[in-house]
């Protein structure tokens, strides 16, 4: 591994590579308090070209490598599967290379984060539409094309960000470096289009959780921020899992252009008010869960038209109560949008119980189907009661399954925010490691249960792929063509090496 390591050095420079204990365990583990592999070398490149040489040195030696972006991700996806490795910090590529504002492309480094992006385009009244993942302050652009993310804001009118996606420079895992869409045309002097020039060979790398190969620049559309917007939350009356639904279906039947329409249960704004971290909901009926919208316009006429169709359906179709219209009131959709709420949100959610931690198993869903999916979250949960149980003998405190926000995205689709919240192995100053077995039994036990309704997974990392695997989820011919795909590109399996069970042949 010396000799490696002194090949790999000479490409970044001392400053940016490390083989220290330290640094290797820093980079072992992501959100999840299960999953673990300790790289072998940390390393930060520049720019294309110096991945290019790390890839091309890995594949001479025979070494896998991990991109791994903001570190933000749930199922495992930017550390190595077992040890070894080496993984690709892209945080040193976080630079805006231009904005073109005739057009409305920008072009950024992989490595930047979407807050730092949207920092940026405001000061030009622009924004991302899509605002990345939940974690965007911090998850990075590169790491949102490879997984499809959704979720940071502006998710019901824009949906994925692969949607705005305008090219890519990638960096495949020979070392090879390709750009798409209109930049593969060598006389094209701005990225303008994705299609054309032949198949949309982007696509490939949309979703692909970092196995095909290495985004390193992002042409991206931009918006302008519409000048009016409005924002409210309702009360839902009882039945709130099939009443939200109905609206969010009722919405898009209408064809209302809504910026964001999300549904919180009742048991997160119990525990909310309960934990301190929403004290604006403690008048609320517990029992009780929230539905809210925002709507952007370009007039007050138009804005006024929007909120009086959805006040329509919301509260004269659908029997919900409106909250006042200031934060203070409960109006978490002004928080949301106003205040950028919307990258404070979801993982505060996931930590509302004190010292638990995530297993989350979010994924797509169709929006008429999520209520069945949550009674049968319920039905898992009573299911599994005694492993549950084993938590509260020592902790006092039982794991919580359920969802977070759920929340409308492209058509009549949905972001089911589904999982659980556990102990880790380390409580109270001992060490439990029956509390990592347990997890990871019910956790690939929930996963299972989510991949046979038929779900959409997107960040799939090291779980979700390889349970797709496992349970013989994917087509054979498909996964047949995904692996063929896989070999073209990476014969020796070098990037992400065990996602989707690709291992060395």
């Amino acid at each position: 591994m010396t000799e490696i390591y002194e090949k790999l050095e000479k490409i970044v420079t001392k400053k940016f590579i490390s083989n220290s204990l330290i640094v290797r365990h820093a980079y072992s583990r992501v959100v999840d308090p299960l999953l673990q592999g300790i790289p072998d070398i940390v390393i930060r490149p520049k720019d294309a070209k110096e991945i290019s040489e790390i890839l091309k040195v890995a594949n001479e030696e025979n070494i896998p490598v991990v991109p791994r972006g903001g570190g933000d991700d749930e199922f495992g996806g930017s550390k190595p599967i077992g040890d070894g490795g080496i993984v690709l910090d892209m945080k040193r590529m976080n630079n805006v290379i231009n904005l073109d504002e005739d057009n409305m492309v920008v072009t950024v480094e992989a490595g930047i984060s979407w807050a730092k992006l949207n920092e940026f385009l405001c000061h030009f009244d622009l924004y991302t539409g899509c605002m990345g993942p939940g974690s965007g302050m911090t998850a990075s652009v590169g790491g949102g094309i490879s997984h499809q993310s959704v979720g940071g804001g502006g998710c019901a009118k824009y949906g994925s960000c692969t949607n705005q996606l305008v090219s890519l420079e990638v960096v495949l895992p020979t070392g090879d470096i390709i750009e798409t869409g209109s930049q593969a045309n060598k006389f094209s002097q701005t990225p303008f289009n994705r299609f054309g020039n032949g198949p949309d060979l982007a696509g490939l790398f949309c979703g692909d959780n970092g196995i095909l190969g290495v985004k390193t620049k992002i042409s991206l559309q931009v918006f302008p921020r519409p000048p009016y917007a409005a924002y409210k939350t309702f009360v839902l009356p009882r039945k709130d899992r099939e009443v939200s639904s109905q609206i969010m279906l009722d919405v898009r039947r209408k064809g209302i252009d809504v910026y964001d329409l999300m549904y919180i249960m009742g048991i997160i704004v119990l525990l909310s008010s309960e934990f301190g971290l929403m004290p604006m909901w403690e008048h609320l009926k517990k029992n009780r869960g929230i539905i809210f919208y925002t709507v952007e316009a370009n007039s007050e006429a138009e804005l006024e038209e929007k909120v009086k169709q959805l006040d329509e359906i919301i509260v004269n179709n659908n029997k919900c109560d409106p909250i006042g219209p200031e934060i203070s009131d409960g109006n978490i959709a002004k928080w949301h949008y106003a205040e950028q709420g919307h990258w404070q949100f979801y993982h505060n959610l996931w930590g509302v119980v004190p010292a638990l931690e995530p297993l989350s198993c979010e994924c797509f869903v169709p929006a008429n189907m999520y209520p069945k999916y949550l009674n049968e979250i319920d039905q898992w949960d009573m299911a599994h009661s005694e492993d549950l149980n084993k938590f509260t003998k020592i902790t006092g405190q039982r794991p919580v399954s359920g969802s977070g926000p759920i929340f409308l995205i492209d058509g009549n689709n949905v972001e089911l925010t589904c999982g659980f919240t556990s102990f880790p192995s380390y409580y109270n100053g001992e060490i439990h490691e029956e509390f990592d077995e347990i997890n990871l039994r019910l956790w690939k036990s929930y996963m299972e249960m989510v991949t046979k309704w038929g779900a959409q997974w997107y960040m799939m990392g090291q779980m979700a792929s390889q349970i797709m695997v496992e349970v013989e989820a994917y087509l054979p011919d498909y996964y047949k063509t995904l692996k063929a795909i896989k070999k073209t590109l990476d014969p020796k399996y070098i990037l992400s090496r065990g996602k989707f069970n690709f291992w060395e042949d």
